[in-house]
């Protein structure tokens, strides 16, 4: 396991999500979350494996109670990264955004079991639009910090094009933003290197594209139906070059250089043990990135956005 340095913290190469030990979550998700005796086996083969790092957020059910019960007793070491978000509206005062704030962020604290967040990032909602993220979050990161509720402070991205101009910020020091084969635009833009040579921490999240490229043809709703031939590339191509369709989504993220931490959730201990293999498998060809690149060029918008899937 690869480890990246910040401020203090070792970031695992892999960060396990735990929205899935929270709630019922994901396309591929027959099963829904398992009990809190399952979640602590899952919880503790990840850590036996290295991972250290483990992303959750007071919307994710009971993610945060889950991780707080696991690690109550567990010697220090292990980094939480928790998000936190005010129900933005037209209009929001300011203070009423701090109201909220601190509403949640106090849940958060007591459920997690802690006096301080090491890491806390805001969790921009699908129609909330840039501006207000920059006039309302900084002045809530400030206070946050003030207050010693949380440590460090970044955004957790809804779109990948909302990263533009953030590499300019100071307030945020991590991101978290949805990236995989079909969604490379912030790679074809430069703007990945530009915000990790800014010193930003990078969490890539849906890797995968929420279980959507395991899913059969059929049981696509008809929003999901323009993914078909994009999904039959990739399974293509993954069989052209020997390897499954994971290893092959999972292969182009890990490989990017400008990546500190993939955040992959797991229902169970064997997902846990198969994102490892994953983690160790071989980098892809060259001609085989290339392609990739060439095919993402050409997916509809609602493709890889999952907020779009039931419209």
């Amino acid at each position: 396991m690869k480890y990246t340095a910040f401020h203090g913290y070792r970031v695992s190469q892999l960060s396990l999500g735990t929205i899935q030990l929270g709630m019922d979550y994901g396309i591929a998700n027959t099963k829904g979350a398992p009990n809190e005796a399952e979640a602590f086996r899952i919880l503790d083969v990840a850590r036996e494996s290295g991972i250290n790092t483990f992303d959750c957020a007071r919307t994710y059910g009971r993610a945060e109670e889950v991780l707080g019960n696991y690690f109550a007793n567990k010697p220090a070491g292990d980094l939480i990264v928790s998000k936190f978000k005010y129900d933005w509206e037209p209009g929001i005062s300011v203070e009423t955004a701090w109201q909220r704030t601190t509403t949640t962020i106090e849940q958060s604290l007591q459920a997690l079991q802690v006096s301080q967040i090491p890491v806390c990032l805001y969790h921009k909602g699908p129609g909330e639009p840039m501006e207000e993220v920059m006039r309302i979050v900084p002045i809530m990161i400030e206070r946050l910090k003030e207050k010693g509720y949380i440590r460090h402070a970044g955004l957790s991205l809804y779109y990948s094009a909302d990263a533009h101009g953030l590499d300019d910020s100071p307030y945020f020091e991590a991101l978290q933003i949805p990236m995989n084969v079909l969604d490379q635009a912030l790679i074809t833009e430069g703007l990945l290197e530009k915000l990790h040579g800014a010193g930003k921490l990078i969490f890539i999240r849906s890797v995968f594209l929420q279980g959507l490229f395991f899913q059969s043809p059929g049981a696509l709703n008809e929003t999901l139906k323009p993914a078909i031939p994009f999904l039959e590339k990739i399974k293509t191509l993954a069989d052209e070059h020997g390897m499954t369709v994971a290893q092959l989504a999972f292969g182009f993220i890990r490989d990017l250089p400008h990546v500190d931490s993939l955040v992959i959730g797991a229902e169970n201990q064997e997902q846990i043990r198969t994102n490892l293999d994953l983690l160790r498998g071989p980098r892809l060809p060259d001609p085989l990135r290339d392609t990739l690149s060439n095919l993402s060029k050409h997916v509809p918008r609602q493709v890889i956005t999952p907020g779009l899937w039931g419209k």
